[in-house]
């Protein structure tokens, strides 16, 4: 039997079992983002993290990590690396995580709030005992 002759035989029923897996799923499906292991404690009154004491502020720890006052004063980290090109450029603005390369913008949860933002963002649980802050993954 040559292969337009099997081809026949198995008719659409073949097609259809080849091309299944990528339903809904091959174009459509973005991956996790990229995970970082992290595990560092900072003294808040190091002048370094002045900014911290200010809603709003935020400092760069490592080039990897992004700690940051909420408008409300809770403390958040997240990664410094965007999900949609990698580039270590993310900073808190409004309350939500961005990214000033293509204006990706994350929930300060890590949910991507527009396209360039689908994979979401990897953060990082903190604890606080008196002056020092531990951010950990």
């Amino acid at each position: 039997m040559d292969r337009i002759e099997f081809l026949k035989k198995l008719g659409g029923g073949a097609a259809f079992a080849l091309t299944a897996t990528c339903l809904g799923g091959c174009m459509g499906a973005s991956p996790s983002p990229q995970t970082e292991n992290v595990d560092m404690t900072i003294d808040l009154t190091d002048s370094s993290y002045a900014s911290l004491q200010s809603n709003g502020g935020y400092v760069v720890i490592n080039n990897s990590v992004v700690v940051a006052r909420t408008t409300s004063g809770e403390l958040v980290a997240a990664t410094r690396t965007c999900s949609h090109e990698n580039l270590k450029l993310i900073r808190l603005r409004n309350d939500e995580w961005y990214c000033s390369e293509h204006g990706a913008r994350f929930s300060l949860s890590g949910q991507g709030l527009n396209s360039d933002a689908s994979r979401g963002l990897q953060i990082f649980r903190i604890e606080q005992t008196g002056n020092e802050l531990r951010i950990y993954s």
